[in-house]
């Protein structure tokens, strides 16, 4: 089932009160998620080696990727789990004059079936998910290119309440992504015990094999 809450967000499906679509959404109406607007540095720092196409967004929140992309020139589907953040992000997209060219879709990545070979850039933040990983490379067309960062195991020195599950393991992000070209890599934390005051994140940045 599809229904629109807001001008161009789609929601997919209608979760019961116990999903994590439910939960994020009253985080997000407590204004307790992620409400920055600046992008993500890493992805500013490294944008200039992709040209402007079809970007995918995961995990987007309040959009503040989805809308430095469409600025650059891309056109964004921009994918999330809350309808409430959504309807921010699209507010946000029109005050920044590019709400034409960012696709709102409130769906579970987890149970959402992705393109095959459809985009030139995913792009990712904050959010890992072991098994949506071989759909992410699937997603991505030959000479396409992942931008990625989230945090890893050694955040846990900092926020021992974290779910291990949902860190990236010791090398984790190159392995999934090592027959890939990758052009920047790094895991912040691995070389220092102590996270406090930093954030421990693994950082990729990778292209697809064009055969």
């Amino acid at each position: 089932m599809t229904r629109k809450v807001d001008d161009k967000v789609h929601i997919i499906g209608r979760p019961p009160d116990d999903d994590p679509r439910t939960r994020w959404d009253a985080r997000y109406a407590r204004g307790e998620g992620p409400r920055k607007e600046s992008p993500h540095a890493w992805l500013v720092h490294h944008l200039w080696r992709v040209r402007p196409g079809l970007a995918l967004d995961i995990a987007c929140g309040m959009g503040r990727d989805s809308i430095w992309l469409a600025r650059h020139g891309f056109r964004v589907h921009a994918v999330d789990i809350s309808g409430v953040a959504l309807r921010q992000a699209r507010r946000r997209a029109r005050r920044a004059g590019v709400a034409d060219r960012i696709a709102f879709v409130v769906a579970d990545l987890t149970r959402f079936a992705l393109p095959k070979a459809r985009y030139d850039l995913i792009i990712g933040f904050s959010y890992w998910e072991p098994s949506l990983l071989p759909a992410l490379r699937e997603a991505v067309r030959p000479g396409g290119f992942i931008i990625y960062e989230t945090f890893n195991v050694w955040w846990r020195y900092t926020r021992s309440d974290v779910n291990e599950a949902y860190l990236v393991p010791p090398g984790g992000m190159r392995a999934w992504l090592q027959d890939w070209h990758i052009w920047a890599y790094r895991e912040i934390g691995s070389d220092h015990p102590s996270t406090v005051g930093r954030k421990a994140v693994s950082s990729i940045v990778a292209q697809k094999p064009r055969q």
